[in-house]
């Protein structure tokens, strides 16, 4: 609680100090949390959140999509307290339901669209009905605020089944009719396994009246009561005496304008740490909000108290004041872990503690029946781990988990090409880590296990046949054979030397592109533009970069199916329908593609170091790191068609590599590029 008063009073005196924005810039305003709201054009929502929080205190509507929102959508049905942003199926979450209402009880209101809005810890909405109903949120804890007109009867229904994935099962009690206390088990996503988690409720006034109904409660207030109704909601994995600590510490002592206060400036310092310079708002619009998008999940669940609950059901305890649930690895691996790592790497080194606990807990890839919280989905944590261990940010003993990785490495499904040619990579990881700590016969067994790809990849991926370009293709999953064939991060010069050179794997990108066989919209192949670097021939992924970020491109392809007609766009817009049709934001995967890339990095492998350096397109991209240093991308360029690098230096000194290390960002410097409008052919040649 004195924690949080401290909290607000730096909030304040931050606000009223000018200086002071000197250091952190007001990113916050180039949020838009609508973008990818609509439809199925992304899937994300607009809840209040903070950064990595627990709750997310959101809108359901009706339509709602994966994430219980649809932006197109009129009928307001209330605020849930958990979701997860883009992940496909029906979503996961949707949970405890708090729905207003005035005189006579229905299920859903109206809402006035053109006073709903929505910023970084913070949305608000107007119903057709005259109630005024507001969210914010801390980490673990939410408040509510409902404006009602004057009215005979105000209240609030709470519906403890609702659940966007499928509901199991629920338990609550009233406590001296102010306080409601309970738990909640519901399905995880695409109903894969179930978690269940503990929530405390305190309204503001004791009703005068409570109905409850199965999975129902209707909480009445007279004529005589308060307009201004509150309610706080407090979360946790443990218990609901957890959840009640948890609501003590965020909320009992500070108002609703005052939380509020707080999780902007929880955003501002988080999207303070990476600045970028342009005249173009639109183009900070769609970077923010993607920054934003990628920083959802995984959720922090640990309560203040330091105990969590893991995966096996079972409760543990950690002082660092974190533990992290809720990964969707088998999309996020690919971008938005990497970014996370440049960008926070202190709250990076948590998450790879999380995540070396998981393997302690009996990790699996697809979520256990005794889930603490919402999880998607565990696969490729051993890459990650690699990648982690590398940039030292992991300090925990991956020696006391070898053999649990080893177990998992063992058992890895190989069905299907594109689970061989996963597989393949995650053994090459594995390989690498048993290497890293010296075991030599386990390092060359995995070794040799991550290059039986290579029989696959002649029979199905070498000739190119008719069925190459169907989606679902030899039981592939969610791509077809043109888009799985280039997933062999660690091993291109094999692949280069099966196509025959240089040239000829030149050529095959070329008309994979030029025949618009990429799939921008799905994460199978999203690193492929960047092979070009691969090749040697790297100012061709600087051209085809910037037309996907910037630029109208042919798109044929959804989630599930290739389309008689393409969409020709641009996909990346700062508009509700943010994306290209079927294109789920999957965690936020998309938007630390967006990221990256326009910062101009991108890694070259999950579990090496290096990244490969493009254009930005910002004039400058600025990294707040440690002990006050800093790392600064600039651009030199003399107009719009400067899109290729023609030389680079880095701190001042002659730089002729396409990539740069992890390390040398997290040193601090500068990395200054000069841009032509023609390739330079001998730059970055490997």
């Amino acid at each position: 609680m004195k924690r949080y008063c401290i909290i607000l009073l730096t909030t304040l005196a931050l606000i009223s100090c000018n200086s002071c924005r000197l250091f952190i810039r007001e990113n916050n305003k180039f949020v838009n949390p609508f973008i990818g709201t609509a439809g199925d054009y992304g899937q994300t929502d607009p809840s209040a959140n903070i950064p990595f929080g627990m709750i997310k205190a959101g809108p359901d509507t009706d339509p709602g999509n994966h994430c219980g929102y649809d932006y197109n959508a009129t009928k307001f049905l209330g605020f849930s307290q958990n979701r997860a942003s883009g992940v496909g199926c029906s979503g996961t979450g949707g949970n405890l339901r708090i729905f207003p209402f005035i005189n006579n009880l229905k299920e859903s209101a109206e809402m006035d669209k053109n006073t709903e809005k929505a910023e970084p810890g913070f949305y608000s909405v107007k119903l057709r009905n005259g109630i005024i109903a507001e969210a914010t949120a801390a980490r673990t804890a939410g408040i509510y605020r409902f404006v009602f007109p004057k009215t005979e009867k105000t209240g609030f229904r709470i519906h403890f089944e609702t659940s966007y994935s499928g509901f199991i099962d629920e338990k609550h009690i009233f406590q001296n009719d102010r306080f409601l206390k309970g738990w909640i088990q519901c399905r995880g996503n695409c109903k894969m396994g179930s978690y269940k988690f503990y929530y405390f409720v305190e309204l503001a006034e004791k009703p005068t009246e409570i109905k409850e109904s199965k999975g129902i409660a209707d909480i009445y207030f007279s004529a005589n009561s308060s307009q201004t109704q509150i309610i706080k909601v407090g979360l946790s994995s443990v218990s609901t005496a957890e959840a009640e600590k948890n609501l003590n510490s965020e909320a009992a002592e500070i108002n609703f304008d005052q939380m509020r206060a707080i999780a902007a400036k929880n955003w501002r310092e988080y999207l303070g740490r990476v600045n970028v310079t342009t005249d173009n708002d639109t183009l900070k619009t769609l970077f923010y909000t993607h920054l934003y998008h990628a920083s959802q999940t995984p959720y922090n669940i640990i309560d203040e108290s330091g105990s969590y609950g893991g995966s096996d059901g079972n409760t543990y305890h950690s002082d660092n004041g974190s533990y992290y649930s809720g990964w969707s690895l088998w999309d996020t691996f690919r971008s938005k872990m990497p970014l996370l790592s440049i960008l926070y790497p202190e709250k990076y080194k948590n998450m790879m503690r999380s995540m070396y606990q998981l393997y302690k807990q009996g990790k699996s890839d697809d979520p256990t029946d005794t889930e603490s919280f919402i999880l998607i989905r565990n696969e490729h944590s051993i890459p990650v781990l690699l990648d982690a261990y590398r940039k030292d940010l992991l300090d925990e003993p991956l020696a006391d988990v070898l053999h649990l990785m080893k177990k998992e490495a063992e058992n890895l499904s190989v069905d299907s090409p594109d689970k061989i040619l996963e597989a393949c990579y995650d053994w090459w990881a594995f390989s690498e880590i048993a290497g890293e700590l010296g075991d030599v016969a386990l390092q060359k067994e995995f070794y040799e296990k991550s290059i039986n790809y290579r029989k696959i990849w002649y029979d199905k991926f070498k000739v190119m046949g008719a069925n190459a370009d169907v989606m679902h293709g030899d039981g592939l999953y969610e791509g077809t054979l043109w888009q799985y064939r280039w997933f062999v991060p660690y091993d291109y010069p094999w692949i280069e030397d099966a196509m025959g050179g240089k040239k000829a794997s030149v050529s095959q990108l070329d008309y994979f592109f030029e025949n618009n066989l990429f799939n921008v919209g799905n994460q199978p192949d999203i690193h492929v533009p960047f092979l070009y670097y691969e090749f040697g021939e790297p100012w061709k992924s600087q051209k085809l970069v910037r037309q996907i970020l910037l630029e109208p491109t042919v798109n044929h392809y959804g989630t599930h199916e290739k389309w008689k007609n393409p969409y020709i766009g641009k996909v990346f817009k700062a508009e509700p329908e943010g994306y290209i049709e079927e294109m789920d934001d999957d965690a936020g995967t998309m938007s630390a593609w967006f990221v990256l890339s326009s910062m101009g990095l991108y890694p070259r492998n999950i579990g090496e170091t290096s990244y490969w350096i493009l254009p930005s397109v910002f004039e400058e991209v600025g990294i707040r790191l440690a002990d006050k240093k800093s790392f600064k991308i600039i651009n030199r360029r003399n107009s719009s068609d400067d899109i290729y690098i023609e030389s680079a230096t880095l701190n001042g000194e002659p730089f002729s590599k396409s990539w740069i290390d992890y390390q040398d960002i997290q040193n601090g410097g500068t990395l200054e590029l000069t841009l032509g409008s023609t390739p330079n052919t001998d730059w970055g040649k490997l």
